[in-house]
């Protein structure tokens, strides 16, 4: 090796390339030769090849560089240091070399390395040789990492190729918040700038970005970092441009609930009553809202604002609160009656009216309700009952009311109601009515209800009657019976009762000669005179005068029965006399028929004609066929109508 090295240094003419070649050749691996050759030839790079390649010496060929100080010689030699990790010392051959060549591996390099000052160098450089959008980007990167912001500010300002967004973003996720507002600021990316804000602590300006951005989700962001900060003014601001949005109101109403911050939700709420984007959700989740956490203010809201709201969502937080009173009227407002009066009858202390309760009950359609109803106010409001009934007249069966009211033994309360459907003439309510008439004994409605509504168990109403410790109702029963055509039930009870006017009374209008006759023996027992010939004239038709006759003889009562007897004879009279004169023309027109057939039958000196077979009697005429029947009809109608009564037994 010594000799060739010696000859290396004597000779100069020889092909240094190719012995140096076949130096660094296997099996000579005779390097330091073949850099020599490099060296004396001025083949600087392939000199410095030897060195990095062969001898693996990087300080001789940082020394062999700074001798030679040739651009490719640095570039080899940084290519050599980058490739053994020397980042920095890379980077500064690299900038000697002013070689922009491998940008790409110096930045992975110097980023894995974190040699951003470094590589910040390098970029300036190789943006001056290369115009390339990763190497502007790159060097953005690298500004934020060494918090150069102004530098980096004035980089973004001038002319250049770098993906500002993506950098930004990159910086952003990297936690240099301040870096990536100067990134973002220059782009007008609102946005991500007020996201950097948000990270600052910087909440106004956020604000400011999020109005710019205009955004939802934006605004959600500043507005839950201004909650957590306890900046509620900025955060009202946010969240009045987030609850116009119906999709994201209950996010933002969880999220202050979550953080326990009811009273600032609410008032941001009530400020979105006024917003011209105000929406349902905003009027019914502000219900919601003080349901839970305000109920005071919970009805005034609902009365001027249902309208606007989704009732059945509110309702349902109104039972879920037990908020009965504003339940019952959204289901009012709702048209949901049949719910509304349910809620009224079970929660009666809060939620019941009686003017909205009667309003409701006549508009429902499940008519047990009102049954229902019926029995809730027997309990709770007993004196409203018939204000109710009377209002529901046309929707009840009136049959039903009295069985159930009857079960709880309150007809007398319900009686203006009865009064009132009376008219259509119910035996439940017929019976009912009566039934307090005579437990509260008014005797005169009774007789009253009777005659004008007959649709009852008349004669069970009797019986009942019947034994009754007042004498007035004793009489209603005989005048029950009496309407039944029961009259000798009638005429018991009123004889029983000593009234005897009305058995009298009755006995006639019975038609029945056994009855009246019955109560004249009756009165003549007592020896009730004048009651007699009160009968007497009452029951005038009905008596047969014998029966008369008879008993006022045996009794001594023939001035009692003389005017009885009197009317009588007169009657009698009377139509003898209309007898005779309805049968005396018939006799004067049958004379003359026969004068006329006998003067037909006579010759002209006065004889008569021998036309028949028989012998010649000028002085005797026979009574025609025609009278004998006339008074034989005669004669029976006299029978019949008493003038030849026949014989009595009892004479």
């Amino acid at each position: 090796e010594s000799r060739v090295m010696d000859y290396i240094h004597r000779m100069d003419n020889f092909d240094g390339p190719d012995i140096a070649k076949i130096a660094c050749s296997d099996p000579y691996n005779l390097y330091e030769e073949a850099f020599e050759i490099y060296k004396k030839f001025e083949l600087n790079v392939d000199a410095v090849d030897v060195l990095l390649n062969h001898i693996e010496s990087l300080e001789r060929g940082v020394e062999f560089a700074e001798r030679c100080d040739e651009s490719q010689v640095w570039s080899h030699l940084a290519k050599a240091q980058l490739d053994a990790n020397l980042v920095e010392q890379a980077i500064d051959s690299y900038i000697k070399s002013d070689d922009p060549e491998h940008y790409q591996q110096v930045i992975e390099a110097a980023e894995r390395e974190e040699q951003f000052s470094h590589l910040i160098r390098y970029l300036l450089m190789a943006r001056q040789k290369v115009k390339e959008r990763t190497i502007d980007t790159e060097l953005i990167f690298s500004y934020a990492k060494c918090q150069q912001l102004g530098d980096l500010e004035e980089f973004v300002a001038s002319p250049n190729l770098a993906d500002i967004q993506g950098v930004g973003d990159k910086v952003f996720d990297e936690g240099m918040f301040e870096a990536a507002k100067v990134l973002y600021n220059s782009i007008s990316n609102n946005a991500k700038l007020a996201s950097c804000f948000v990270h600052l602590d910087q909440f106004r300006m956020a604000v400011e970005a999020a109005r710019k951005a205009n955004s939802i989700r934006t605004w959600k962001e500043v507005n839950a970092a201004c909650v957590a900060a306890k900046e509620f003014k900025l955060a009202s601001i946010c969240g009045l441009h987030i609850i116009v949005s119906p999709d994201h109101l209950d996010d933002l109403i969880g999220h202050y609930e979550n953080l326990g911050y009811f009273d600032e939700l609410i008032s941001l709420m009530e400020q979105g009553l006024g917003l011209d984007g105000a929406h349902t959700g905003i009027f019914t989740n502000l219900g919601v809202l003080y349901s839970k956490y305000r109920p005071e203010s919970l009805m005034d809201h609902i009365k001027v604002y249902w309208s606007r709201m989704n009732l059945p969502k509110m309702l349902r937080a109104c039972e879920r609160a037990r908020h009965w009173e504003e339940a019952c009227f959204l289901q009012i407002e709702n048209k949901e009656y049949d719910a509304a009066c349910n809620c009224m009858i079970e929660h009666a202390e809060v939620a019941w009216e009686h003017s909205k309760f009667m309003d409701c009950a006549s508009k429902i359609r499940n008519q047990e309700i009102l049954y229902k109803g019926i029995g809730f106010y027997l309990e709770y409001a007993p004196m409203q009952l018939n204000k109710l009934l009377q209002t529901l007249t046309k929707q009840l069966d009136h049959a039903r009311v009295v069985q159930l009211i009857r079960r709880s033994d309150n007809l007398p309360l319900i009686m203006p109601y009865l009064k009132s459907v009376q008219n259509e003439n119910i035996a439940a309510v017929n019976e009912a009515y009566n039934e307090v008439l005579v437990d509260e004994e008014e005797y005169e409605l009774l007789r009253q209800s009777i005659d004008e509504h007959d649709n009852f168990d008349q004669i069970a109403l009797a019986r009942k009657l019947e034994k009754h410790e007042l004498l007035e109702f004793r009489r209603v029963s005989s005048y029950l019976y009496k309407k039944n055509k029961r009259f000798a039930q009638s005429v018991r009870l009123s004889k029983e009762d000593q009234m005897y006017k009305d058995a009298i009374d009755t006995a006639a209008e019975s038609k029945d000669s056994e009855i009246a006759e019955e109560l004249l023996k009756f009165f003549v027992n007592i020896t009730d005179k004048e009651c007699f010939c009160a009968t007497l004239y009452t029951c005038y038709d009905l008596i047969r005068p014998d029966i008369v006759m008879e008993l006022a003889w045996r009794n001594q009562l023939l001035d009692f029965a003389m005017p009885y007897m009197i009317q009588y004879v007169h009657e009698s009279y009377n139509r003898l006399n209309e007898l005779d004169e309805r049968t005396k023309s018939k006799e004067d027109e049958a004379g003359d028929d026969d004068d006329e057939t006998q003067s037909n039958m006579l010759d002209a000196l006065g004889n008569p004609y021998m036309l028949a077979n028989t012998p010649y009697m000028p002085q005797q005429h026979q009574m025609p066929q025609q009278m004998q029947y006339m008074q034989q009809q005669q004669y029976m109608q006299q029978q019949q109508q008493g003038f030849m009564p026949p014989q009595h037994p009892h004479y």
